[in-house]
């Protein structure tokens, strides 16, 4: 039996492609997905159906041409040639005409989703949750497999070792996934303690990868969800409803754990900034109180000199107490208030 080394079988199966008629001037059909344009002039992208996926090429001689009319979510209809990749080791469909056109039917479900969600104010900057300055629990919805809770819990812990976290283990890809990731939302809503803010992540893919992202059920989870929600699906190039619905957008998900969680030294700058800050508040209210004290003193010692009776007296010197008493009471409020701050920031660190 021959042995081939890797070169004489890429050989061989590229020969095949080339000598069979059947992958010549071939006509393929789908939807395009992951469309590139790269910088040579080339053009590169997928077609997919419900049953798997072809790689497309269209050379840089009749990118400009073709291109023209190739738009991602676009039904198309391709002629072409079967070829075989030795570098790469996949075949792939070199594009030498588009015959036709039309917008698939996912694209348009796509769109008359947005609208919905548009009107009623899933996108609205009105209806966004503010994310807390100092959170002590995140609570991180992705896959529990995979280089992404990694990346997170890192990064969280060299920023700020204090945080507590929990994962919620959960499917980010495939028919499951929409609703795997919404069922994480409500049950981490509903928990005794819950999480100070969300992340949902996953890390880069393919389009189709991101196709639960784009389901209502989820949506749906995200805008009700009382946590403020992180979104970090992917990389900056990809875009979902989810990244538009979330509350906050991350390009990936260690600039997810970077715009949550603040750095320690960041932390014990702000409260030596709050120790002068209150210092000087004191020293405020203090010389505030201290004029009133002033004010109600000259006016009590100039009603006591007036030829008043013992029982009008005894009144003015028992509210003089009270009006006393409410001063102290005030700048000791003052101090609480301003401590309890400091001692939150504080135990952060």
């Amino acid at each position: 039996m021959k042995v081939y080394t890797l070169h004489e079988c890429n050989n061989l199966i590229a020969r095949t492609f080339q000598n069979d008629y059947i992958f010549t001037n071939i006509t393929v059909r789908g939807t395009v997905s992951n469309l590139h344009v790269h910088f040579s002039g080339m053009i590169f992208f997928s077609l997919i159906d419900e049953s798997g996926r072809i790689s497309c090429k269209i050379p840089k001689r009749r990118s400009t041409f073709l291109g023209r009319n190739i738009e991602n979510g676009t039904e198309i209809s391709l002629l072409g040639n079967i070829k075989y990749d030795k570098i790469q080791g996949q075949s792939f469909l070199q594009v030498e005409r588009v015959i036709a056109v039309r917008e698939s039917e996912l694209s348009k479900e796509q769109k008359n989703l947005e609208l919905e969600l548009e009107k009623k104010g899933y996108f609205d900057g009105r209806n966004k949750k503010v994310l807390p300055k100092f959170p002590f629990h995140i609570g991180i919805i992705t896959s529990g497999s995979g280089a992404v809770i990694y990346d997170i819990l890192k990064t969280g812990m060299r920023r700020n070792n204090s945080v507590h976290y929990s994962l919620c283990n959960t499917t980010v890809q495939g028919e499951d996934a929409a609703e795997s990731m919404a069922k994480a939302i409500l049950n981490m809503n509903k928990k005794d303690i819950r999480p100070d803010v969300l992340i949902v992540a996953r890390g880069g893919g393919s389009e189709e990868d991101f196709s639960p992202f784009n389901q209502k059920i989820l949506l749906d989870a995200a805008f009700t969800s009382d946590i403020p929600i992180v979104s970090a699906i992917g990389h900056e190039s990809d875009d979902t409803l989810f990244d538009r619905v979330a509350d906050v957008r991350a390009s990936t998900p260690t600039q997810a754990a970077e715009i949550i969680i603040p750095d320690k030294t960041y932390i014990k700058k702000h409260i030596n900034y709050e120790m002068e800050r209150m210092k000087y508040k004191m020293r405020m209210w203090q010389n505030a109180c201290e004029s009133k004290f002033n004010y109600q003193l000259r006016l009590f010692q100039e009603i006591s000199n007036k030829n008043w009776g013992i029982k009008e007296k005894s009144h003015i010197r028992e509210v003089y107490g009270i009006i006393e008493c409410q001063m102290k009471q005030s700048i000791n409020d003052k101090k609480i208030e301003l401590l309890e701050q400091i001692i939150k920031m504080a135990h952060y660190l």
